[in-house]
């Protein structure tokens, strides 16, 4: 997911008996991006032109017993085309209130929600900083259909999720997560903690995080799967922060496998880097690698200067020789 920051625009519409403010955000993008022989990512190692366009709508309202009703959704052009199609994406509703947040779309399960995987990441237009082999943005969220329900309750500095995503083929179990997240501070450094557990069943095609964009051999069984993942932050309040991630994931039969992901960023006046590494370590496989770095320039008025590197290794047979990613260019949010 990039991560760029939004402007927004809001509006207030009333209509019948409510009165609901409306939001509008979005990012723009045009550069360059490339890579190596057998790259992954948009531009499959050749050097393109890449131009890119997201507009966020977002709703809310509030019921006559305090209760706050919300929907959003993102309508985005395809990547990398000069008329590509546009298409909604991320969409989902909430309803909040003094009971927590009870949220349904194509949303983060609760582990996911509550571990963080990447810190101090100030994007990139061709997303190099989170397509290499090594990066796991996700915990088998998606299995299925993609659409999840997930509750979410904050008390002080803890806070508590669950989710489920329904298999509609009735031919595999659902999926669930459960996970915990708590922030403190010591000696001036704020630190964040997480710790989550995922179930689903798979039907022998899964691959973790982004491997399978670079191979379709699983050396999986189908069944089911059950990780487990924690995740700590610390911002030091000085531009730098740094985080690690690592989870466990049981597959049926002899083959299992393990992620840590390490992560940090610095940022000092218009600047920003942000760099990450990650490496799978699978059973009978072997170590699956791969880092992405992130530099940004703050223009003002939303508008900013990214550069990006991506690069990916693992055992002959898995990853090709040569896998990279590069992107240049502006965004600009609003």
């Amino acid at each position: 997911m990039k991560k760029v920051l939004f402007a927004t625009t809001a509006l207030v519409a009333s209509a019948g008996f409510a009165a609901a403010e409306i939001t509008f955000s979005g990012y723009g993008e045009m550069g360059v991006v490339g890579g190596g022989d057998n790259s992954t990512g948009f531009s499959d190692g050749e050097t393109q032109f890449h131009n890119d366009l997201m507009l966020k709508f977002s709703a809310t309202t509030e019921t006559d017993m305090g209760i706050t009703v919300g929907v959003s959704t993102e309508i985005q052009k395809a990547e990398g085309e000069a008329n590509g199609n546009f298409a909604a994406d991320n969409t989902a509703m909430f309803i909040s209130g003094a009971f927590g947040t009870l949220t349904m779309g194509e949303i983060d399960g609760a582990m996911d929600f509550r571990l963080t995987e990447n810190i101090g990441n100030p994007g990139t237009i061709g997303d190099d900083e989170t397509i290499h082999a090594g990066y796991l943005g996700g915990y088998g969220d998606g299995a299925y259909d993609n659409q999840i329900l997930r509750y979410d309750y904050n008390f002080g500095d803890f806070g508590f999720s669950a989710s489920m995503e329904l298999d509609d083929t009735g031919a595999l179990d659902d999926g669930y997560a459960l996970g915990v997240s708590y922030k403190t501070s010591m000696t001036g450094v704020d630190i964040g903690l997480g710790l989550a557990y995922q179930t689903f069943e798979q039907d022998g095609t899964y691959l973790p995080g982004n491997i399978d964009n670079f191979t379709v051999a699983t050396p999986f069984a189908a069944g089911d799967v059950d990780v487990w993942g924690v995740s700590a932050t610390a911002d030091f309040q000085n531009g730098f922060v740094a985080g690690l991630a690592y989870s466990d994931w049981n597959f049926p039969g002899a083959v299992d496998a393990d992620h840590i992901g390490l992560s940090m960023g610095y940022s000092i006046n218009a600047w920003s880097f942000g760099v990450n590494w990650g490496q799978f370590d699978v059973d009978t496989v072997g170590k699956i690698k791969g880092y992405g770095l992130a530099v940004a320039y703050d223009l003002g008025g939303g508008a900013s200067v990214h550069l990006g590197y991506g690069d990916s290794d693992g055992p002959t047979g898995v990853i090709a020789d040569d896998v990279e990613t590069w992107s240049f260019g502006v965004a600009m949010s609003f």
